[in-house]
């Protein structure tokens, strides 16, 4: 088939797309689905299939990478719900759709790529002043938490590609001639850096850390230099004792236990009602027993006085009000009675609302309130089991479901479709805690594959991950490296393949930076040291 159009207007639509591409990335899921529309419609309409599928062919690491959707047709020979099957294949063909066009496609030149990921931080950096501007109330939107200022796409994905548009900015600090063009790579990577902390993305701030661990120790491992050497395991161990510090400072918070003889323990409340003491919870929220000195009838009058939200319902964040309320005023040390509540102002009755739980974290943005929340949710889990509602915790549950049915499914999962089912099945037969709302999928893409195609698939899929690292023809490059940790990292506790964004995000990226290029240098050529 010839092309319908002249080379160049291909030529023209392909770029033009892979721009609306990059912006659409942290902007707009809209931009994302037209712009790879309108990139395979290209690539069909330019003809000459029969190089094309040779060229594609010949590349092993596209084939492979595009052989992780060829996963999911097989898995659809055992499945039993096709409609989940063909959605969950429709959010997944840039897995085939993007390895398919990038790899067959005229490389670009230096100059291009360089443009396109810089559209591509610039897209980033938009998304995080629209992001701010909400913040501060400028633009109108009700929050709830940091996580509600990412409009666009979800705050998990937008962490993921803040991350690469940070290390793709270290790139061109190193890479760029000009000091002025240095200084605003720098600044760039500062304001993102500052944002990931703004919006408490644990995620996003762990995968850095990784990104920034593994290439730490590798130009250690390669540099002759004693001064990178050293001063390298310096700052390695610096990071480690300024993170342990750090973490062990905000755990002391709700480790100082108040000590209390809870045999003399306050009957009535001034209203004259009885308190119900739990003595045997050991729960505490800045170090104060929470279920002691509470009295259920005066809370719940008390409270919706103040309150359009009810005490028996869900606060903002989707938790049972009256355990944010009680775990609040257990937070500054006080009886949990209709007294305690009216004392609260406005202020602390809205934040309640929105789920704040501790008085010392009522700011939207509260990095160290996150690292809190999180450690407490540990230790409550450890206590009680209980896992409802707090995200990391969950994903303990989540986990352990998973491999309940990989075990009875070990070698080729339950197939395309059948992966809700699977889950909602095993949370019956365990009898789990989980409320029927919290009773979600795997929260891990390893898992997720596992559950889906069984042990075979997952072993295929990893094969595909690592094995650009020993493909000769398409080698790895800082730019490439940095992705993949990112990537593999989100992972672990993220099913970051079974969103729109999230397979954009890998579908594109991985393909850019393997195949779009003339040339892949490796990691040492490139790198920014």
């Amino acid at each position: 088939m010839k092309s319908l159009f002249p080379e160049k207007y291909h030529r023209s639509i392909y770029i033009f797309s892979l721009i609306v591409l990059v912006i659409g990335l942290p902007l707009s899921k809209f931009l994302m689905s037209i712009s790879q529309l309108i990139i395979m419609a290209n690539w069909l309409l330019e003809g000459n299939f029969k190089q094309k599928i040779k060229t594609f062919w010949n590349n092993k690491a596209a084939v492979l990478f595009a052989s992780v959707m060829v996963l999911h047709f097989i898995g659809l020979l055992y499945t039993s719900d096709f409609d989940y099957a063909f959605k969950d294949m429709r959010i997944k063909l840039p897995l085939l759709v993007l390895p398919l066009v990038v790899s067959t496609s005229k490389p670009l030149s230096q100059k291009l790529i360089d443009t396109i990921l810089k559209l591509f931080v610039a897209a980033t950096i938009a998304g995080t002043l629209v992001s701010m501007l909400i913040l501060c109330g400028i633009i109108d939107r009700p929050l709830v938490d940091t996580r509600s200022i990412s409009i666009f796409i979800s705050h998990i994905r937008f962490s993921l590609l803040i991350c690469v548009a940070i290390c793709i900015s270290v790139y061109y600090v190193f890479k760029e001639t000009q000091v002025r063009n240095r200084l605003i790579m720098g600044a760039l990577v500062i304001w993102m850096l500052a944002f990931l902390i703004i919006m408490e993305s644990l995620t996003g701030l762990i995968a850095l850390f990784v990104v920034g661990l593994v290439l730490t120790v590798y130009y250690i491992v390669k540099s002759d230099k004693a001064f990178i050497k050293y001063g390298g395991l310096a700052a390695l161990a610096g990071v480690f004792v300024f993170t342990i510090t750090y973490v062990r400072g905000v755990a002391s918070e709700n480790g100082n236990k108040e000590k209390l003889d809870l045999s003399k323990l306050e009957r009535y409340t001034s209203q004259g009602n009885e308190y119900d003491s739990d003595v045997k919870s050991t729960l505490t929220e800045n170090g104060h027993l929470i279920w002691i000195n509470y009295q259920k009838k005066e809370l719940k009058e008390a409270w919706e006085k103040r309150s359009k939200i009810g005490f028996h319902d869900n606060d903002l964040k989707g938790n049972l009000l009256e355990f944010t309320l009680v775990r609040y005023l257990a937070s500054k040390g006080q009886k949990k009675d209709g007294a305690a509540v009216d004392a609260l102002s406005d202020t602390e009755i809205k934040a309640i609302e929105r789920g704040v739980t501790n008085v010392n974290y009522q700011n939207i943005s509260s990095l160290r309130g996150r690292i809190y929340e999180t450690l407490w949710e540990i230790d409550v889990y450890k206590t009680t089991g209980n896992a409802n509602g707090h995200s990391l915790t969950q994903r303990f549950e989540y986990w352990r479901t998973a491999l309940g049915i990989i075990a009875s499914h070990p070698l080729i999962g339950v197939g395309t479709g059948d992966v809700a089912k699977a889950f909602e099945e095993e949370y019956v037969r365990n009898n789990s805690s989980l409320a029927q709302q919290w009773r979600l999928r795997a929260h891990n893409q390893y898992l997720t594959f596992a559950v889906t195609f069984g042990i075979i698939g997952l072993t295929w899929f990893l094969f595909t991950l690592v094995y650009p690292f020993f493909n000769k023809v398409n080698r790895v490059n800082f730019l490439y490296v940095t992705f993949f940790i990112v990537a593999t990292v989100s992972f672990f506790t993220e099913d970051t393949l079974e969103t729109q964004a999230g397979v954009t995000f890998y579908a594109f990226l991985n393909t850019f930076f393997l195949f779009a290029g003339e040339k892949k240098a490796p990691l040492e050529e490139e790198g920014p040291l």
